[in-house]
């Protein structure tokens, strides 16, 4: 899964929100390779961790700011 295609499954969550919302970086941890990042759009904070094999989405949590 490219960088570029995580952020599109984040960004489909989050309507109206767009690629400069997104804060993503790639992260391993105990042989898991996943996305993870933020997207602050419309006062709201999305923070999320997605697979990078299969595009599941492992973590998605809202907080209003």
């Amino acid at each position: 899964l490219s960088m570029e295609e995580a952020m599109q499954i984040a960004l489909a969550r989050v309507p109206g929100a767009t690629a400069q919302d997104v804060s993503i970086e790639l992260d391993r941890d105990d042989g898991w390779v996943i996305y993870e990042g933020d997207i602050l759009y419309n006062r709201m904070e999305y923070e999320f961790e997605i697979d990078a094999n299969t595009g599941n989405v492992l973590k998605w949590e809202e907080e209003r700011w």
